[in-house]
């Protein structure tokens, strides 16, 4: 059975409260008692108190010159540099310079392509929008198109200078568009025959 959220609360308020209340009586404990000890002493006739020169001279003198001082202790290492289970391999990796800048994967489909009068249109897609490509043309200010062949279309990423493939293949079908199959129908005119 599980205890609402606010009776959790509540309880955890009481916890507390019963907490502080122990700490602060336990702490009013120990100033009390050399309170009680000093008077306890006062009103024993057969003990004599003791006076505040007794006391002094049962403490000793402590001679701050006397004292040396410590030299700072020097950190062993630092404590905020990388650790790895595997140094080599992290001094390795450091010393390698950065990897090229690489081209991004195209993000363009293949829809298809049409010939005119020796002028290749191809169409493709990205996402939301539909392109309508020719030899020449800048898609979205980032590819170029430099070459249409009959394997596939030549982009370059132009922050890079980059040439990148997409080859023609089998332009992908929508599951909507696919033929379903055909069922068999019966023809009235086949009965009579």
């Amino acid at each position: 059975m599980a205890i609402p959220a606010k009776q959790r609360w509540v309880f955890y308020a009481i916890v507390l409260v019963l907490t502080l209340t122990a700490v602060r009586w336990a702490g009013g404990q120990d100033r009390a008692e050399p309170r009680t000890t000093v008077a306890y002493q006062a009103e024993r006739p057969d003990r004599p108190a003791r006076d505040a020169a007794t006391k002094a001279e049962a403490v000793p003198e402590v001679r701050l010159d006397r004292l040396e001082r410590r030299a700072a202790a020097s950190p062993a290492g630092d404590p905020f540099r990388a650790r790895s289970w595997e140094p080599e391999l992290v001094a390795v990796r450091r010393n390698l310079p950065p990897p090229p800048p690489q081209a991004p994967p195209l993000p363009f489909t293949y829809l298809g392509r049409m010939i005119d009068d020796e002028k290749t249109t191809v169409f493709l897609t990205r996402q939301d929008r539909n392109y309508v490509v020719r030899l020449g043309d800048t898609l979205d200010g980032t590819y170029r198109v430099e070459n249409i062949a009959e394997e596939g279309l030549v982009l370059t990423y132009l922050p890079l200078g980059a040439e990148q493939t997409l080859p023609f293949g089998a332009a992908p079908v929508p599951a909507s568009a696919k033929p379903r199959p055909r069922r068999a129908v019966q023809d009235d005119e086949d009965d009579d025959e």
